[in-house]
């Protein structure tokens, strides 16, 4: 555009030029002067797009990924003016809108037809090939005109009233996750090219945002499970030494109260040869796959093995039984031949 503009300066004022080859130097000039004006005012235009999007997320910080799906088309319509937003999410060939923001609803007579059209909505790609288009592309779409493309409309946007809206791809590792809408904004209604560079910028940047707090949950998840996970491991650990040791009765001279002996009345669990050769491979790690190939017997039959040998132990996981068998086997090795 900045290119086309200077051209275009640049060709009138040759024609108008009656001073011969010595004016070409200043009309060099102002043609550079106004291609620098140019950039300036892009380059400005972009940093307060920037500027705009740092704000816009800052009031995303910190909320759980449903949070920010719910607040994101809030903080878009009010950073970027536009009076309508819509969150949408992408799940195979269905686009399904989430969470529609509309500022001054009652000013606007299609909110509620539109809010009464959009729950439960389930659109078929097919059926918009336009959002297809993009979802494919991982490209904006800007539609200022869409009733004068039938074939391309749906029929949400003839719900809506729409006249003109911008749309942007959220993509997460290089797939349309979700979808951004955006119409009439401030001050005319009018979408342009710098409303949908508007929209992909604030689409990225919640794109990341969205796969960091997704991450941060689920590392929280994990922390949370890993530290109930190693409390129970303790206390099976601590019931399993419990019972690979227990004291002699009081009156046996000669003998240490820690020591094994097979007259005691609380008995090690008794496991087959079978039954701990299966284990012996839980414990490094093997699967049920693995185990049957390594011992030639069906996947089936090591469950049946792995169900017998959770009853014996009274254990409910693979962690718990593998815990509990460690003081079983130290049990056994104790054992007198």
């Amino acid at each position: 555009m900045v290119q086309q503009v200077a051209v275009a300066a640049s060709d009138a004022d040759l024609d108008d030029s009656t001073e011969g080859p010595e004016a070409t130097p200043d009309l060099l000039i102002s043609v550079l002067r106004l291609q620098c004006e140019l950039l300036d005012d892009e380059l400005s235009r972009r940093v307060r797009w920037l500027t705009e999007i740092r704000n816009a997320l800052g009031d995303l910080r910190g909320l759980s990924p449903r949070e920010m799906i719910h607040a994101a088309p809030v903080v878009l319509s009010r950073g970027f003016g536009f009076a309508r937003t819509m969150i949408s999410t992408v799940r195979r060939s269905m686009w399904l809108p989430q969470h529609l923001h509309i500022e001054n609803e009652g000013d606007d007579p299609q909110s509620r037809r539109l809010r009464e059209y959009l729950i439960g909505a389930q659109i078929h790609l097919a059926n918009a090939p336009l959002e297809a288009k993009l979802i494919r592309n991982r490209r904006g779409l800007l539609v200022p005109y869409p009733k004068q493309g039938k074939r391309m409309r749906t029929e949400i946007f003839d719900v809506s009233g729409c006249s003109g809206y911008v749309a942007a791809p959220i993509t997460v590792q290089d797939r349309a996750i979700g979808l951004l809408h955006a119409d009439r904004p401030e001050p005319d209604g009018i979408v342009t090219m710098d409303h949908l560079d508007q929209l992909e910028a604030f689409a990225e940047c919640l794109a990341v945002a969205f796969e960091s707090a997704v991450l941060e949950e689920k590392a929280a998840q994990q922390h949370g499970a890993v530290g109930n996970l190693c409390g129970h491991v303790e206390e099976l650990i601590g019931r399993s030494n419990e019972l690979a040791w227990w004291p002699l009765p009081a009156g046996t001279p000669g003998q240490r109260h820690d020591a094994y002996s097979p007259g005691d009345q609380r008995a090690v669990p008794s496991l087959t040869e079978r039954e701990r050769q299966i284990m012996s491979h839980v414990a490094a790690g093997a699967t049920n796959s693995e185990i049957a190939r390594c011992l030639v017997i069906s996947e089936g039959t090591v469950k049946s093995h792995l169900k017998h040998i959770a009853r014996k132990l009274n254990t409910s996981s693979r962690a718990a039984a593998v815990a509990v068998y460690a003081g079983v086997a130290t049990a056994y090795a104790c054992e007198p031949r």
